[in-house]
């Protein structure tokens, strides 16, 4: 008597499919945790990025009038924006830094307020609130005097509040 042989090819193209569908899930999935983590960093990123989009936007310093006066540069300063602006003044940081430049960009000094070159003697070590105007002396002394110019030279400063908002202006002395 002949026994009947039970024919195994039929198994292994089953075992095949599966063994192809579950690589299939799991490279569909490694791929979906792949793409949730890239979204998520460039989602924390791009809100970091409008953060500091809405702070710069938000701290407008304009300079109103600015003149030169027996030695000193008296600055009024209107804080437009939407934050207090500090103006502080020694070495230590944050400081507010003050840049003097000749008309045609020769820089003259470069210093803080607070120096030796450029002593703050009005309006310093306080925040400029919101839509206030601040008057700022500044008693430019030793590299930042412009005794030695004569009149109706062009001369620009630059005074950045320790980062937070900047702002410049041309005038003749």
């Amino acid at each position: 008597m002949r026994r009947k042989r039970m024919n195994k090819r039929g198994i292994t193209p089953v075992i095949a499919v599966i063994l192809l569908m579950m690589m299939t899930v799991a490279a569909a999935g490694a791929a979906f945790f792949w793409f949730v983590r890239i979204q998520g960093e460039l989602q924390s990123g791009g809100e970091n990025y409008a953060a500091e989009l809405s702070e710069t936007i938000n701290s407008n310093v304009y300079i109103q009038v600015a003149d030169y006066v027996s030695g000193d540069l008296e600055v009024y300063v209107k804080n437009m924006g939407g934050i207090d602006i500090p103006v502080n003044t020694g070495a230590d940081s944050p400081t507010t830094s003050f840049i003097l430049q000749e008309g045609d960009g020769t820089v003259i000094c470069q210093t803080y307020l607070g120096s030796a070159s450029a002593d703050c003697t009005s309006g310093c070590n306080s925040d400029i609130q919101v839509g206030e105007t601040q008057k700022i002396v500044i008693d430019l002394a030793s590299d930042c005097s412009l005794t030695s110019f004569t009149e109706d030279t062009s001369i620009s400063f630059t005074l950045d509040f320790s980062g937070q908002a900047a702002t410049g202006r041309n005038l003749e002395i």
